[in-house]
């Protein structure tokens, strides 16, 4: 309740922020909904009553009162309705935008690859609709039950076993709480599927993975599939709203007798002279009117309860941004020991197995460091662990024998600079897409064009050049994209500050051809003799030995372990399988 409250306080401020005007407005709208409710129900006796007696003066109020008290009813219901999508979709926006924040801004990859993680985010998003309204459904939730306390207080007057009308609102509530968590159980269960689903789609409409739909003739198929997998989600859904709707179809036909006997209380209390015309129309009124009070109190206890399965998932998501991003110490001017692995183990949220086995070694400060081996031997789970963006299950990883989680991740990565295998062709302005690479010179057209041209990139001549063919834009070859990466990586090289401290290249050069690839390592071995005065150090993984030849140590990974390290000349010199595989490739060059 603590959680629930915690998040009700924070949307309230967020919607006066928004728009305090519009916000109070609606407040004072909805409150003033009990006073009409009432104000219709006394006009209808005083009306009947009136008319009875014949006294005019009495009719005339009635219809005054009944008629101001309906044209309000009308008029402000349609205000407040107008205020509530207008607040509910900014808020909705504000909040969406704050929880992308939040999870883009967690420095791990685990709450973006972990099932359970994805569940929980992404059930915040589903459910921001009703995180929005939680200021509306609660005060609604408030002030129909207030309003449902004055009809009570009203059947009371005429007699009191009237009042147990009320009682039977309890039945309802329990049917919708069971309705409530029999949906919620089920909207739990099926968002990884229905995450399946979008992703199936976007493989037939995004197009580099469409080439490859489209070949193997696969879109009725991924169609096919991503439908069942909705079908079957949407009857699991499906059978737990019409279990709920059984259980409160139970309560309301208990309701149904109750008002059945309560017409019958009023029919003798008329024929036993204990009351008036005028009364027995306000009991028809009032509980006809409780009726759908008792539907207002559950449909906004509904919208909450809808609200309240994402609170713990909000603070989940805030705490753990929390512990991630901890404050720790800044990041070395310049190396001066280098970077230590020891006895590191890693394993993926889930797995049953590590990926990474007892792997030591040490990169010495201004060294060129060189990681092979076959797919899966874990070379690029060795350089997420250096970034920062996964911890170690085990062993550890120190800078300048400090702890690399003791220094705060924003500094760490400040000094780091690299291009992955599966680096992202980001559809923008040439300028923008490379720009990128070090925010605080985006609008830096002579940074941005040092970096297009030391890359070798193309549209050097041609920053303000839109990518993208979907966004009107020219599309890059994949060779080109991969280059508009590496001008990326060497932004802050091209700013002319600090250095980076560690250069890391994941299969950098892959879509390039051997003769690019040359070039662009002789590009990179300057770089990194330039910057080995300040003990920077460079980090490459590549499958081409004849390649990484001219790396200070070579690290040979085989199924996560390392199994050889040394120079090019030692590794040949112990004929292992460097040795083979670099004799392999030679001839095949040759």
């Amino acid at each position: 309740m603590r959680d629930w409250s915690r998040l009700l306080a924070e949307i309230i401020r967020l919607t006066v922020r928004t728009d305090r005007r519009a916000a109070l407005t609606l407040a004072g709208l909805l409150v003033g909904q009990t006073a009409v409710i009432a104000a219709i129900s006394v006009s209808q006796r005083m009306l009947v009553d009136g008319g009875a007696g014949g006294r005019t003066r009495i009719v005339v109020l009635a219809v005054v009162l009944g008629a101001l008290a309906y044209g309000v009813q009308f008029s402000a219901g349609r205000v407040s309705g107008n205020l509530y999508i207008y607040l509910v979709g900014r808020v909705r926006g504000l909040f969406n935008e704050r929880l992308q924040r939040d999870v883009s801004g967690i420095p791990t990859l685990t709450h973006l690859e972990h099932a359970p993680y994805i569940d929980r985010w992404d059930r915040l998003f589903r459910d921001s609709q009703a995180i929005a309204a939680m200021p509306w459904s609660t005060l609604d939730a408030v002030v129909t039950g207030a309003g449902l306390a004055v009809t009570v207080v009203l059947l009371a007057g005429v007699h009191p076993l009237l009042c147990l009308l009320a009682l039977l609102g309890v039945p309802l509530y329990l049917a919708g709480r069971r309705a409530d968590t029999l949906l919620r159980d089920v909207r739990d269960e099926v968002t990884e599927p229905l995450r399946r689903e979008a992703r199936l789609h976007e493989l037939c409409l995004t197009p580099e993975p469409a080439k490859e739909v489209l070949l193997g003739d696969g879109a009725a198929t991924l169609g096919r599939d991503a439908s069942a997998l909705w079908e079957a989600a949407a009857r699991r859904e499906t059978s737990a709203r019409l279990r709920g709707t059984g259980w409160q179809a139970l309560a309301w036909l208990l309701y149904a007798a109750g008002f059945a006997g309560a017409l019958l209380v009023v029919a003798r209390l008329i024929r036993s002279g204990q009351a008036t015309a005028g009364q027995a129309v306000l009991v028809v009124s009032l509980a006809t009117q409780l009726e759908g009070q008792l539907r207002d109190v559950l449909s906004s206890l509904t919208q909450a309860a809808q609200a309240g399965r994402a609170v713990s998932h909000h603070w989940w998501l805030r705490r753990y941004r929390e512990v991630s991003s901890a404050t720790g110490s800044p990041a070395p001017a310049q190396l001066t020991e280098g970077i230590s692995l020891r006895d590191v183990r890693f394993r993926y949220p889930s797995a049953d197995h590590d990926v990474l086995h007892g792997v030591s070694f040490t990169i010495r400060a201004g060294q060129t460091v060189a990681l092979v081996g076959e797919n899966g031997a874990g070379k690029s789970t060795l350089v997420k662990l250096l970034i920062g963006l996964y911890s170690p299950t085990g062993g550890s990883i120190t800078v300048d024998g400090q702890e690399l989680s003791a220094i705060a991740a924003p500094a760490w990565r400040a000094r780091l600079s690299g291009v992955f295998q599966d680096f992202a062709q980001l559809r923008m302005l040439v300028r923008e897409t490379v720009g990128i690479g070090a925010v605080s010179r985006v609008r830096d057209r002579k940074v941005v064009g040092s970096a297009v041209e030391l890359a070798g990139a193309p549209f050097g001549s041609r920053l303000d050049q839109r990518l993208g063919a979907a966004f009107g834009g020219v599309e890059p070859s994949l060779g080109q994209w991969q280059r508009l990466a590496l001008a990326r990586s060497l932004m802050r090289t091209a700013t002319g500050a600090r250095r980076p401290l560690c250069v890391l290249l994941d299969e950098p050069s892959a879509a390039l051809d051997p003769l690019a690839e040359h070039e662009l390592f002789q590009r990179f071995a300057s770089e990194a003799a330039a910057a080995r005065s300040e003990g920077a150090v460079t980090v490459l993984v590549s499958h081409r030995y004849t390649t990484v030849r001219m790396a200070d140590l070579i690290v040979v990974l085989h199924d996560g372990r390392v199994t050889e390290q040394g120079t090019h000349a030692e590794l040949m010199a112990a004929d292992g399988s460097y040795a083979q595989t670099y004799r392999l490739q030679e001839q095949a060059y040759r």
